[in-house]
């Protein structure tokens, strides 16, 4: 017994092969969920029969927003999963286990977003468990961008400190959470705050690397 930790185990990394056929799973599983965001929509739609398209969207017009916020949360998540598996050069056992944890978090989010539009606006429950849903997601993608860190499966070999400032988005989430349930009535609008992650990360790089020019910064 050595001691280490889980991810340090001696894990001979697996075929190219494998690894696209686990994207491949990864991106059906994904597909589904984010086409059953649109049943509910297409079931209340059939049973307009002596209604009009106008009437359906206004009775329908909060349903069809967390849809289309659903669908751009899915989104979100599926294109950091492809950015983080575009840098990978192989796999682990582990990885697909933790990768499956990750597609339990991306198939609830639909149910989710049931009881987001089915219960009372104000319902703290259906609220926490959207964002925690959130929050769930956003902490196995980082441990999956963790674990090809920690067995250098990483084709852009990131530092430490990269690695770390990726997990503050995990901690603005929280925070989101914690608000929506505590203060329901303002609903899934606590979802904004996740806009901050990116100023916080950017603030937090240029005081670790004072004196540095931006990269970003046009050239004179």
């Amino acid at each position: 017994m050595t001691g280490q930790p889980l991810w340090h185990k001696a894990e001979k990394p697996r075929t190219t092969r494998g690894l696209e056929r686990l994207i491949f799973f990864t991106d059906a599983v994904v597909a589904i969920a984010i086409t059953l965001i649109a049943l509910p929509l297409v079931d209340s739609a059939r049973e307009v029969t002596t209604s009009t398209a106008s009437k359906f969207l206004s009775e329908n017009t909060f349903a069809i927003i967390a849809a289309g916020v659903s669908f751009v949360v899915i989104s979100a998540f599926w294109r950091e999963h492809h950015t983080t598996f575009e840098r990978a050069t192989g796999y682990t056992p582990l990885l697909i286990r933790v990768n499956m944890l990750w597609l339990v978090g991306i198939v609830t989010i639909p149910v989710a977003t049931v009881l987001i539009v089915y219960t009372h606006r104000d319902d703290r429950v259906a609220i926490g468990l959207y964002i925690g849903l959130l929050v769930y997601t956003l902490v196995i993608t980082r441990l999956i961008e963790l674990l090809l860190y920690r067995a250098d499966l990483l084709s852009d070999h990131p530092t430490g400190t990269d690695i770390a400032l990726r997990w503050l988005y995990v901690g603005v989430a929280v925070v989101a959470m914690l608000l929506g349930i505590f203060f329901p009535h303002v609903g899934m609008w606590w979802l904004l705050l996740l806009l901050l992650n990116a100023p916080i990360q950017t603030a937090i790089r240029r005081g670790l690397s004072p004196g540095e020019p931006d990269p970003a910064a046009p050239a004179e």
